[in-house]
């Protein structure tokens, strides 16, 4: 395999993407509805002063933290039962501060902290809550999530919505990747090779020092740049490097590969950009349809249904990394099969350029 040749291609590729105000739109189109979103849910610096209440009996530093933060009014209480109440009447949300949080932090151990939230206070204030939420409780040590965090509903019944309480951040940022990476890989990448085909360079390229696997390659690289690119603004902007983001990072990048490698076998198959641009929505439409209902109870024939797209177990891995309960131990199984889908789709394009050389 030429990589210089796989580079000049990419290079090319690259050039051509940015050039192309029809391409430029689907690789932009994720970060722009996401600052939308943003924008129409309140928060990009947040709904100004949170208040939250914190019942905390051993004097925790997570509290400490919370007292010194300007943005946040923090209200004190004697027991869980106070707690919850002025919850529901003053505040976004509170905290029940387990008994000697710090010493079994710095044991190594992990503790529960229990979340209330305030649904009446709306959607925009609860999701900068929740991430705030998050945010201090990892910085309490920067590795594995020291504590468990337990979200309850004040206004749902006692033993309800514990584990379920929906999450909107995670949500949104879950569909806005795959969303990003479908674009990219089942859109802009067929739109290269197609062009290709259209221009009648194809067939220079394959008779060229590039062989099949060189232009796949250089295709690849190129969407795979474009991927990872739009993925990391999306997190930037969203603050998905809050959770495992080791994970996070894998899931992304095994993501992009499954995506792009279906976009090329979209392109070594359609002959035109008219067949690309009808079917890429379709083929889209399914890659995403994963992420639709990650936080949703699934009826079972849905929920077997969607086991048949791989980018279901992308949506599964992302969904426990971005709210910092994934570990390979635990995911490791949805990555094998994900990477096994990977390794199929680009043996399924080299076979398919390699028929079209023939």
């Amino acid at each position: 395999m030429n990589w210089r040749v796989i580079l000049v291609i990419a290079r090319k590729d690259i050039v051509d993407a940015i050039k192309n105000k029809y391409i430029l739109f689907g690789l932009v189109l994720p970060i722009g509805m996401s600052l939308l979103i943003r924008l129409m849910f309140g928060g990009l610096e947040g709904p100004g002063t949170l208040t939250m209440v914190v019942y905390d009996p051993s004097g925790s530093r997570l509290v400490a933290e919370l007292q010194a933060l300007p943005e946040v009014h923090l209200i004190e209480v004697d027991s869980d039962q106070q707690l919850t109440s002025e919850v529901e009447q003053n505040a976004v949300g509170g905290l029940s501060i387990p008994v000697n949080l710090d010493d079994t932090v710095d044991a190594g151990e992990q503790a529960e902290i229990t979340v209330y939230l305030n649904r009446k206070r709306g959607g925009g204030e609860i999701a900068v809550f929740q991430r705030m939420v998050e945010q201090q409780v990892w910085s309490m040590i920067g590795q594995d999530m020291p504590a468990h965090i337990v979200w309850v509903d004040v206004a749902a019944p006692t033993g309800i919505q514990t584990e379920n309480t929906f999450r909107m951040d995670p949500y949104l940022m879950n569909m806005f990747l795959v969303m990003a990476l479908a674009m990219t890989g089942a859109f802009v990448v067929p739109l290269l090779l197609v062009e290709e085909k259209e221009k009648h360079t194809l067939e220079f390229l394959l008779s060229s020092p590039a062989g099949p696997a060189e232009v796949v390659a250089g295709k690849a690289l190129t969407g795979l740049v474009y991927s990872l690119l739009i993925s990391g603004i999306l997190i930037a902007l969203n603050q998905g490097w809050v959770g495992d983001w080791p994970v996070t990072f894998l899931a992304v990048l095994l993501g992009a590969l499954f995506m792009v490698a279906v976009g090329l076998l979209t392109g070594s198959i359609f002959q035109t950009t008219m067949q690309v641009n009808t079917w890429s929505s379709v083929i889209m439409l399914v890659l995403m349809a994963p992420s639709w209902f990650t936080s949703l109870q699934m009826p079972t024939a849905l929920e077997i249904t969607l086991r048949l797209i791989p980018t279901q177990y992308l949506v599964k891995v992302l969904k426990l990394s971005l709210t910092s309960d994934a570990s390979l131990a635990r995911v490791w199984g949805d990555l094998a099969l994900l990477f096994g889908s990977v390794v199929l789709a680009f043996a399924a394009v080299v076979w398919t350029l390699r028929q079209e050389d023939k």
